[in-house]
């Protein structure tokens, strides 16, 4: 049998470190390997006053030791704090050629202080030292350039590491990095060579449209950087001063307990752990709902698990704010996640069948409808005003419900 161990921490806004808990991973010499996650007895027993539950559902703040097998043997909230296929692309490439398979204490290992959260992770007890990883608003088109090259398969020997490492500890499959503007931190997300539309710019008018119907968005700015577009999303889970963790991040799909390869999981499953675990469970669950039929209305059909997600800070658990809604005209018709009875089925109306689930009445779920749909109708004009070319505009009508044409004719 074959043990890896990584001690985790909490880093918390006012500079402080704080060892949780132990991560294993098992590899027996006969079947399948699994993980193993306990907490220390000094984050247990509360003694620097700032202990929680990382996982209010599956990791209850109990001695343990809490068993797992999926997520890459990873606990999903510790799965959470890794790279997804962008960065583990940047990783991998910088990797001597032959190299072992990384493991999941490497990918725990590897990223730096700019992953999204709180935690933080070393090889001892100790507190891993601070590794910032943020590149600067002028070192964007340098970073663009590289990341093109890369998706060219070309050589990019050229390009500062650090440069690298501000994308290495970021989710997604887009190239993104985190970038220092105007003092706060922000993920750059940058246009890619076969984006066959203005996907950068739908991003930034679909968040503010977002935010003009009453959704409480993470906020965007839509650059141009050489022949490029950029959007940066701010990141609501640093100080925009001192760039310190503000809070614990878990994700829609860590809240749940699935994997991504499942196809289980709605909106209305998500209102039921906001019940459970909420500060604030009656207006976020109606502010997920309002959400919900947003992501419908506009056609983000991408609108998986990993796109929601609960802080914790202040000492409660609340919904995020809400971010990557992105209208997506070549997708099929139905929605990633459930959103009533039907199922994914992208209609208003089956929004409606779960309407008690987020604490609201059939009269004042329809009338949420009825604000979004009327809000909404003049979305061509918005995304005009917020930079979107024409062409892209008249892709995206192909994602948008149909009802807001209606709505909108004369």
């Amino acid at each position: 049998m074959t043990i890896s161990e990584v001690y985790v921490h909490a880093r918390h806004a006012d500079g402080a470190t704080d060892l949780v808990g132990r991560y294993r991973l098992v590899a027996p010499a006969a079947g399948l390997s699994y993980s193993e996650f306990a907490y220390v007895g000094s984050w247990r027993r509360n003694d620097h006053g700032r202990a929680f539950a990382l996982d209010p559902e599956h990791l209850p703040l109990q001695p343990g030791p809490f068993r797992s097998t999926g997520r890459g043997r990873l606990p999903g909230v510790l799965a959470d704090a890794t790279p997804d296929r962008w960065g583990r692309r940047l990783i991998e490439y910088r990797r001597p050629p032959g190299s072992p398979l990384m493991t999941a204490c490497d990918w725990l290992l590897t990223t730096g202080d700019e992953r999204v959260g709180c935690l933080a992770f070393s090889q001892t007890p100790d507190p891993p030292p601070p590794r910032p990883g943020s590149a600067t608003e002028a070192d964007l088109d340098g970073i663009a350039d590289g990341f093109e090259r890369l998706e060219r398969g070309e050589a990019v020997e050229g390009l500062a590491a650090r440069l690298w490492s501000a994308g290495a500890s970021m989710g997604g499959a887009r190239p993104k990095a985190v970038v220092t503007h105007a003092g706060a931190l922000w993920i750059a997300k940058f246009q890619r060579r076969d984006d066959t539309y203005d996907q950068c710019g739908a991003e930034h008018a679909a968040l503010r449209l977002a935010a003009r119907c009453g959704i409480d968005a993470a906020e965007t700015k839509l650059l141009a950087v050489g022949p490029r577009r950029v959007v940066l999303v701010k990141r609501f889970d640093r100080d925009p001063a001192t760039h310190t963790p503000t809070c614990h991040y878990m994700s829609g799909l860590t809240v749940l307990g699935l994997d991504e390869t499942s196809d289980s999981g709605s909106y209305p499953d998500l209102a039921l752990l906001l019940l459970r675990h909420g500060a604030r469970h009656v207006s976020d669950r109606r502010e997920l709902f309002r959400r919900m039929v947003f992501n419908v209305l506009c056609g983000n059909r991408d609108d998986h698990l990993k796109n929601h997600a609960l802080l914790r800070r202040n000492g409660g658990w609340h919904l995020s704010p809400a971010f990557d809604v992105v209208p997506q005209p070549d997708m099929d018709p139905q929605q990633a996640i459930g959103v009533g009875r039907s199922g994914s089925s992208p209609t208003t109306g089956n929004c409606l069948t779960r309407a008690q689930d987020f604490d609201l009445s059939p009269d004042e779920a329809r009338a949420i409808v009825s604000d979004l749909t009327a809000r909404m109708r003049r979305w061509r004009q918005d995304f005009s005003a917020d930079g979107v070319d024409d062409a892209t505009i008249g892709r995206l009508a192909r994602a948008f419900s149909k009802d807001l044409d209606r709505l909108a004719a004369p």
